[in-house]
C-alpha cells in the first residue's frame, strides 16, 4: 500500500504591525499667483529699457517691427515724423546701418512724409532685425 503524500497549504503570511511614528510635516509649495494677480504686474510693468545707446543728436523713430528680407523693407509705427531724404540708423544687437530714407511706404502707397502713429515701410540698405531701434539723425 503507498501512502500518498500530503499536500501541504501555503503558509499566511502576516504583515508587520505598523508602529505609531510621528510623520514629519511636508514642506508646503508656493501658491501660484491667480490669473488676475498675473494681469496686474503687466499692467504696472515698466518698458523694457533701450539696449543700445542712442546716437548723439538723434531721436527715436521707432522700433522695427518686421523686416522683410527678399525686398529688404522694414516694418514699423513711427513715433516722429520723417520726410523722404532724412538721415536714419538702425540700431540693434548686431546691427549698425545708417542710410537716407530713399523710399517710404503707407499701406502699399509711395509718400514723401509721413506722421507719428503712421505704420510704414522703409527700403533699407542691409540687414535688420525686428527689434531693433531706428533713429532719425539731425544735422
Amino acid at each position: 500500500m503507498k501512502k500518498k503524500a500530503k499536500k501541504s497549504k501555503p503558509k499566511k503570511k502576516t504583515k508587520a504591525k505598523k508602529t505609531a511614528r510621528a510623520k514629519a510635516p511636508r514642506p508646503q509649495k508656493a501658491k501660484k499667483p491667480s490669473p488676475k494677480a498675473k494681469a496686474k504686474k503687466k499692467a504696472g510693468a515698466k518698458k523694457p529699457k533701450m539696449s543700445v545707446i542712442p546716437p548723439l543728436n538723434s531721436t527715436l523713430l521707432g522700433r522695427v517691427e518686421d523686416y522683410y528680407a527678399h525686398i529688404s523693407v522694414i516694418a514699423l509705427t513711427l513715433q516722429k515724423p520723417v520726410r523722404v531724404g532724412d538721415r536714419l540708423q538702425v540700431l540693434g544687437h548686431t546691427t549698425n546701418l545708417e542710410q537716407a530714407v530713399d523710399s517710404m511706404q503707407i499701406n502699399h502707397q509711395a509718400v514723401t512724409e509721413a506722421g507719428p502713429k503712421d505704420a510704414v515701410g522703409i527700403k533699407v540698405n542691409g540687414r535688420v532685425r525686428r527689434g531693433d531701434y531706428v533713429f532719425t539723425l539731425q544735422g
